[in-house]
């Protein structure tokens, strides 16, 4: 456990005070306590947030982003991944993210960021946190990331190598998480509205990167994922959640999705793109929390899906190529922003 190592440091390091999470059980929660607790005990310029669950952290990562959030208000990481690792990343947050303020931030949820302090008064006032159950959980990355883009925020990059770390079949062990991020993103599309539908980007731009100190090279671990899972669950989805479909999204995608090449190759990119923006636009339009909780319980089997159209596609390709179809699948996003707004604002 983080805390039993943490404690056996405290003799040594004078300046480790461990601070028990009682805002709530989940991650948002207890970094909601360290934003409060920074502003309102201390004098810091900028704060680090790493996750616990790190193997591949050097000293460098905190030169990069420490130093960073001195002249950022938010530094992002940039990993070299395997393919199969961030799932929820690459096919929600980044894509979605990149669509709505032309920025390709590549990790807006990967965890280990560092912030300014405006940024962190700014996350410790908001009256987002009592409005949303999301952003107490596994939804708050993506919450400091949107937070510094609406507020049109200073935003870099640090290249940090390879993550390695405890990841997850995403066939198995993502589904919380899913719904947590998604639900979060999706409620940020809605709370942000005016600020990324009043900026009308041209093209995509990158953050500038920040690369010095340079981290020590390592080989991302590689994430084993179970393809008869990820099938299963796609097709049980089809099943249970085939009036949900018929409500949530066009009508013409319905028809596609219960087509025999969908069901035996998965969801390709198109189709993925605007089964999003259906899904983006009915949550927004739902008031009921439990009735959001379903749509985002329904939307997670097509996930599934488009997971097992990818991994099809690039089972012969390295991790450098896999990444340049995320990358393309970005682009396509952006291209499709005006078919969104028509049906988001709509």
């Amino acid at each position: 456990m983080t805390v039993d190592i943490v404690k056996t440091l405290e003799g040594k390091y004078k300046e480790i005070v461990i601070v028990p999470n009682v805002k709530s059980p989940g991650k948002g929660g207890a970094l909601r306590t360290i934003f409060e607790l920074m502003i309102q005990l201390s004098e810091a310029r900028a704060l680090i947030l790493i996750d616990s669950d790190l193997r591949s952290i050097t000293p460098e990562w905190i030169a990069l982003l420490g130093c960073g959030a001195l002249d950022y208000d938010l530094v992002t990481p940039v990993y070299q991944r395997h393919k199969y690792d961030a799932t929820i990343t690459n096919f929600i947050a980044r894509p979605l993210t990149t669509m709505l303020y032309g920025l390709d931030i590549k990790q807006p949820i990967g965890g280990d960021f560092g912030l300014s302090r405006r940024l962190v008064k700014l996350l410790a006032d908001s009256p987002l946190w009592t409005a949303h159950p999301w952003f107490y959980l596994f939804g708050v990355d993506i919450f400091i990331t949107h937070t510094a883009l609406a507020n049109n925020m200073k935003i870099a990059e640090a290249q940090l190598k390879a993550k390695i770390h405890e990841a997850k079949d995403p066939s198995i062990k993502l589904g919380n998480m899913f719904k947590e991020v998604t639900g979060a993103l999706f409620t940020l599309m809605f709370e942000y509205e005016d600020a990324w539908s009043s900026n009308i980007p041209q093209s995509i731009t990158s953050p500038p990167l920040l690369d010095e100190p340079k981290v020590p090279s390592m080989k991302a671990w590689e994430v084993q994922v179970s393809i008869e899972n990820i099938k299963r669950r796609f097709m049980k989805g089809l099943e249970e959640f085939k009036k949900y479909y018929e409500k949530i999204l066009d009508k013409e995608i319905v028809g596609k999705l219960y087509q025999g090449d969908v069901v035996k190759n998965g969801i390709d990119s198109e189709l993925w793109i605007y089964m999003l923006f259906d899904y983006a636009t009915v949550y927004k339009r739902e008031y009921n929390t439990s009735r959001r909780i379903r749509i985002l319980e329904s939307l997670l089997p097509l996930w599934q899906g488009r997971l097992y159209n990818y991994i099809i596609n690039v089972a012969n390709l390295d991790d450098e190529e896999a990444s340049k179809i995320i990358e393309m699948e970005c682009r396509e996003y952006f291209k499709r922003r005006n078919d969104f707004i028509t049906k988001y604002l709509g």
